[in-house]
């Protein structure tokens, strides 16, 4: 994977999106307009990382259903993080949690043969929630790209979400216009919930 940084760009999933080179990652220590779920714009905070890379279709697991794939990557993603030391987890379906303070979210794009995940992580911050401490780029990124390199299959990381899919249920998501309770939810095997007889999909 090459990795590019930029001191500040608007958005590195706008940018990654008309670029839509395979294996290519962008960077930047500070965006002016970055984009979240539903269209919502992440705007920067005091020190966070904000990335987005592209991968070819074929390179992600067979066992992946596409709909699915900001929990593939944020699973990965929040591993990592665990593995330094952060106790964060994983919310259905693209939100980075520490205890019960998003501090990062997910958001991936398909184009062409092309798929586009756009991670933003809030180290500091004294107006949302944070990691709480300033981590070094280049170190939990190649830890990252690493990991997704040898993961293989969906269910690797189905098995592993599975289990802390329990600290979703006193929580919400948003469906369209409406905030809808996880409370009832129940994980599928392809990473959409059943809720009440109704299958949702990430779509993120």
């Amino acid at each position: 994977m090459e990795i590019i940084f930029y001191d500040c760009l608007e958005s590195t999933q706008s940018f990654l999106l008309n670029v839509l080179k395979n294996n290519l990652c962008i960077v930047a220590l500070r965006q002016t307009k970055g984009i979240g779920s539903r269209g919502n714009q992440w705007d920067t905070v005091e020190s966070g990382l904000y990335f987005s890379f592209c991968v070819e279709k074929k390179q992600l697991p067979c066992d992946l259903k596409i709909q699915s794939a900001s929990i593939f990557f944020g699973f990965i993603f929040k591993e990592v993080l665990c593995e330094t030391g952060f106790n964060v987890w994983l919310k259905w379906p693209n939100d980075i949690y520490l205890k019960d303070a998003k501090i990062g979210g997910v958001l991936v794009n398909v184009k062409q043969d092309k798929v586009v995940c756009g991670i933003g992580l809030n180290f500091l911050s004294q107006s949302f929630g944070c990691l709480g401490e300033e981590l070094e780029r280049k170190e939990i990124l190649s830890l990252f790209f690493e990991k997704l390199k040898n993961t293989q299959e969906w269910k690797q990381i189905f098995s592993k979400y599975k289990i802390e899919f329990y600290k979703n249920l006193n929580f919400s998501f948003h469906d369209q216009d409406k905030v809808i309770s996880l409370k009832k939810a129940f994980l599928l095997d392809d990473g959409s919930i059943d809720l009440c007889g109704k299958i949702i999909y990430s779509l993120r």
